[in-house]
């Protein structure tokens, strides 16, 4: 059996940095440290920092006498305010690319755009951004909204750090002719988009792809929908154990990518155990 791998795929750079300040802040610090909802949305990475004392809380907790840790997707400017108010000290862990769409969001903001958010209205890194954008925000997930929106004078768009662009592009097309003044932000992670292109082409080429990473993961769920879009039987799993054996009978050639905060040791365990599942049928034969 043939494994075709992402070689870029695991840990974006935004995740890595997180990752290595929280990891920096437990060895150091006296005061409880917490983390704003989950750092990242990868399960089994949150459970290995809770065993390092790192607690998940809720935007509104208490925070006094603790090191509160922004997640990669970033809160709302008027939760940063209270953290720094309370909390003995605020480090903010959000995505370099996440920031840059708060400071967009801003300056739309206060040259009196209305604001479209691209993006899932249901996750944090949207509902933080709303906060940055005002009450004149629209957000909008799917191109056929796009056609009920009223006509804007002047329209702002912002898009999620891991929306794919092809959904992005068709928004867009709809928006150009529609709108007086149109000014975009094309604020999709480069490396998202790298993924997506490299996910697409590998399952072009395989008859099984396997995305592995948390299902609460909004870039590994896109993954796992793009290559079944490519109408290759896609499997979604976290762990290694997850694996079906059954799924591989008469398969040749094995597809594998990974969400943005997925760590490669959990990468290298998928190889491994579809590696154990070659060999034992090569045994077999």
């Amino acid at each position: 059996m043939e494994i075709i791998l992402d070689e870029g795929a695991g840990f974006c750079f935004g995740v890595e940095r997180a990752m290595r300040m929280t990891a920096e802040t437990t060895t150091v610090s006296r005061d409880r440290v917490v983390t704003i909802g989950p750092l990242i949305h990868n399960p089994q990475v949150i459970e290995e920092l809770k065993k390092e004392g790192v607690e998940v809380v809720k935007e509104d907790a208490d925070v006094h006498n603790a090191v509160a840790i922004l997640r990669t997707h970033g809160v709302s400017p008027d939760v940063e305010q209270r953290l720094r108010q309370e909390s003995s000290q605020v480090l903010d862990a959000t995505c370099p690319y996440v920031k840059k769409s708060h400071q967009y969001a801003d300056l739309l903001r206060r040259e009196d755009y209305h604001i479209l958010i691209i993006g899932d209205q249901n996750h944090p890194e949207i509902k933080g951004l709303i906060g940055y954008a005002g009450k004149r925000v629209t957000v909008i997930n799917l191109p056929e909204e796009a056609e009920n929106l009223p006509h804007f004078p002047k329209l702002g768009v912002i898009i999620q750090t891991t929306y794919p662009i092809e959904k992005a592009q068709k928004i867009l097309a709809k928006l150009v002719g529609r709108i007086t003044e149109l000014r975009v932000f094309n604020t999709i992670c480069d490396y998202t988009s790298d993924r997506q292109i490299a996910a697409a082409h590998i399952a072009g080429k395989v008859q099984l792809m396997y995305v592995v990473g948390g299902r609460n993961s909004a870039n590994t769920s896109k993954l796992a929908e793009i290559c079944r879009q490519k109408g290759t039987p896609t499997r979604l799993i976290e762990v290694p154990d997850e694996i079906d054996e059954r799924d591989l009978e008469n398969v040749e050639r094995v597809g594998i990518t990974a969400g943005a905060s997925t760590p490669e040791v959990r990468i290298a365990g998928v190889i491994e155990r579809l590696e154990q599942i070659a060999t034992a049928r090569a045994l077999v034969r």
